[in-house]
């Protein structure tokens, strides 16, 4: 995951410290010696972007397809269909 696409995530909310991330996290294993483990954790903003591996189950750039966002963070903004409300005048 590229640090441009989880500021977009973040910055459109989509991406919280409520998010379960399965992570790259560094912990201490048995005698004390500092390991690496793959975990599910809750994102929170120190989080490094290139130790994400999935967001709630799916792989990051499959998430944010779902949103109409494209890998690199960029979007299209769609042009919006229907009537215009009428002029409200107080």
């Amino acid at each position: 995951m590229n640090n441009d696409l989880l500021e977009a995530l973040v910055a459109k909310n989509l991406v919280t410290t409520e998010t379960i991330v399965y992570a790259k996290v560094k912990t201490t294993g048995l005698g004390g010696t500092p390991t690496v483990v793959k975990k599910d954790i809750y994102y929170y903003p120190d989080i490094d972007a290139s130790t994400i591996l999935d967001i709630e189950g799916m792989v990051p750039e499959r998430f944010a397809k779902a949103y109409d966002i494209q890998p690199d963070g960029t979007s299209k903004e769609y042009k919006k269909r229907g009537r215009k409300p009428k002029l409200v005048v107080a």
